[in-house]
């Protein structure tokens, strides 16, 4: 007798696969610097081109093109084997990245850069493009992540964190919606980790059999020594075979991500949907090591804009475009962005060999630059006594505040002196003068003046400065915002709408010293509320250091204990800004500093910019990440007010009752993990 079925079904169902997706999960640098990390690497995929070769269905899965740009290098051999064994779909380029980075502190651009460059790379040299995109291990997702990973072609995305004990997913199989609507299949690993131990892995089978047979549905598990490397072993791959072998209620295949994935077909019609950014974990790590944070947002913004000029001057001058130049330095720059770098989860070596590579980005994004300003200045020459040639490539920001320095001669000048700034066509421009960085004397040979430069989209604009002997009479204009700096307190205490309200609730960046017992991840640290001290401000340090017709420079020095903190708070006459330099001198064991923004607008939720998109946090106190801005909108008869702070680095806040308190630094120990 047969059994019926409906068109283009099966009398009987397919069963479940369990899918092992060997990887060695191998972090360039953590406990340890790049060169070992790298000297791991060769290893590790030496190892794995020798276990292919021995075992005829093993497949080994790997992504990261800094890795085999590293085999590439120092062992060109292998290099060959590995694609000769990709070829042969043994070896599968899994994920498609430069590497896997933190991905919710580097800028948009970033990530799209390590999605082309590993994109790029891979093309090249191997001619394959993955379909699913991992990163196991990274501390978080932002909400923008969907689209991006869209747009490059991606139809799935594997991780790991945050865990189930940290976030509730509706599956380990689910829609993903980014901030934007963008939408894209998504799976968080459910059996076991990324990796395995030394002696777990017929456990970790045993898991996916259990949770294939639950599902009905073809799970992975992913598999292989990881960290430091290490992958397949001889003695994991017998104990594999002969748990196949007596294994009949599922299948069990070597498999890849990209497999996997298309086994989900079915599985995926039927997942449920999840909204917004994956979050959150570890949240120590968008504060720790502070520095390497500050430097990474200016290095990342001065490549930017050196590559942008360059592009520029191409275009229009026949510039001839550094390619090479700015190739490595991106470089170097995604290597830092790494998710156990960035985060400020490595040993202070290891920080100190970031901070090295930003400078050599850095120093190298300066020397393209200045070429651009020579490209920008070509054709007819003119004489001008001390030229400026100011550069911009921010489209939005086109009238914008502009620090120069000079030397007034090439000797000192006897008796007093002045300078002013003209345009070429002889139309002067207000300027400020103000203390240059050197100190010495020499009858004021160094100057400084700050001025409104307006400034094209793209491109340069030039000015002139001419000395005039004699002295002249300082003018003074207001600043653009209408604020007061509170006598007691050094601070602002009252910063007006434009309705005419006080948008303050309490003084704004009181300096708070919080409570911090938490490790460099901040592992299970999900509020940094307990205030423990607080910065008192030195009456006698509060002084105007300067004001004339573009800014006004207050000062106030504020002590805790041994630390110390000089606070710049500048407001400009033609810019509604207000602007804060702060100097800290931090001796606090086991503490977090954090500035107080208390405003009177008590919203639900505070906007905040994250790579990719802008999502809203709510007011709860709890700490959360941000890109490089968030907004506060105002209410009432102030609803079309809104006050935005725009950061160099800090990443961390909390927002409760109306107040953000903006995290700048920790104390925690490098490298450090409780217990």
């Amino acid at each position: 007798m047969k059994t019926k079925t409906s068109k283009g079904k099966k009398a009987t169902q397919k069963k479940p696969c369990v899918h092992l997706i060997c990887n060695a999960h191998l972090d360039p640098v953590w406990q340890w610097r790049w060169e070992e990390g790298c000297a791991e690497a060769l290893s590790t995929f030496r190892n794995a081109a020798k276990l292919l070769q021995e075992h005829a269905s093993l497949i080994f899965n790997h992504n990261e093109s800094l890795l085999y740009r590293w085999i590439k290098m120092y062992d060109p051999e292998l290099f060959q084997e590995i694609q000769k064994l990709v070829e042969e779909k043994r070896w599968s380029i899994s994920g498609g990245w430069y590497l896997q980075p933190d991905v919710n502190l580097p800028p948009a651009e970033s990530l799209i850069r390590h999605i082309a460059e590993g994109r790029r790379f891979f093309s090249e040299h191997f001619n394959t493009k993955p379909e699913v995109a991992y990163n196991f291990d990274s501390f978080g997702h932002s909400g923008g992540l969907p689209q991006i990973l869209v747009q490059a072609g991606y139809k799935m995305y594997i991780h790991m964190r945050p865990q189930a004990s940290e976030l509730e997913l509706p599956s380990d199989l689910y829609i993903w919606r980014g901030v934007d609507g963008t939408e894209i299949l998504g799976y968080r690993i459910s059996t076991g980790l990324y990796h395995t131990e030394r002696n777990n892995i017929e456990q970790r089978l045993e898991e996916g059999v259990t949770q294939a047979l639950e599902l009905k549905r073809d799970v992975p598990v992913f598999w292989g020594l990881g960290n430091h490397g290490g992958g397949a072993t001889r003695e994991d791959l017998e104990k594999i075979d002969a748990f196949i072998r007596k294994e009949k209620r599922v299948r069990i295949i070597h498999s890849t991500p990209d497999r996997f994935h298309r086994a989900l077909k079915d599985a995926a019609k039927s997942a449920p949907v999840f909204e917004g950014d994956l979050q959150r974990v570890f949240t120590g790590c968008y504060t720790s090591l502070a520095r390497l944070k500050r430097t990474a947002q200016k290095t990342f913004h001065t490549l930017v804009q050196a590559e942008t000029l360059r592009a520029a001057t191409w275009w229009a001058y026949k510039q001839d475009y550094p390619s090479k130049e700015t190739e490595d330095s991106w470089r170097d720059l995604l290597f830092n962005d790494f998710h156990d770098i960035l985060t400020g989860t490595c040993t202070e070596p290891a920080e100190q060999d970031a901070l090295d590579l930003y400078g050599r980005v850095s120093e190298t994004a300066k020397r393209i630059r200045l070429e651009a300003a020579a490209a920008f200045n070509q054709g007819q020459r003119q004489e001008f006594p001390i030229p400026i040639t100011v550069m911009n490539t921010n489209p939005g920001i086109t009238i914008a505040p502009v620090e120069v320095e000079c030397m007034i001669s090439h000797r000192p000048l006897k008796g007093p002196w002045h300078l002013r700034l003209f345009k070429p066509d002889g139309t002067e421009i207000p300027c400020q003068e103000q203390q240059p960085e050197a100190l010495l004397p020499f009858n004021r040979w160094r100057r400084r003046i700050t001025f409104m430069a307006d400034l094209p989209c793209v491109g340069a604009a030039n000015y002139q400065l001419k000395a005039f002997e004699g002295e002249i009479s300082p003018e003074v204009e207001n600043p653009a915002l209408n604020f007061e700096i509170g006598k007691k307190t050094g601070l602002v205490v009252r910063l007006v709408s434009g309705k005419g309200h006080n948008c303050l609730s309490a003084p704004l960046m009181r300096p708070l010293v919080i409570e911090d017992k938490g490790d460099s991840w901040g592992t299970d640290c999900w509020t940094y509320r307990k205030i423990v001290g607080e910065f008192k401000v030195d009456p006698q340090s509060m002084r105007v250091l300067e004001q004339g017709l573009i800014r006004k420079t207050y000062e106030s020095i504020f002590t805790h204990n041994l630390s110390k903190i000089v606070m710049h708070t500048i407001a400009y006459t033609h810019w509604p800004a207000i602007e804060y330099r702060l100097r800290v001198h931090w001796n606090e064991e086991r503490k977090l500093l954090k500035l107080s923004i208390p405003t009177e607008y008590k919203n639900e939720f505070i906007s905040c910019e994250v790579p990719g998109g802008i999502i809203k946090r709510s007011a709860d106190g709890e700490e959360e990440v941000f890109g490089r801005w968030f907004l506060l909108r105002g209410e009432g008869i102030d609803s079309r007010t809104a006050l935005g702070v725009a950061t160099n680095g800090q990443h961390g806040l909390d927002f409760k009752d109306g107040e953000v308190r903006l995290s700048v630094l920790r104390s925690a120990a490098y490298c450090h993990e409780q217990g």
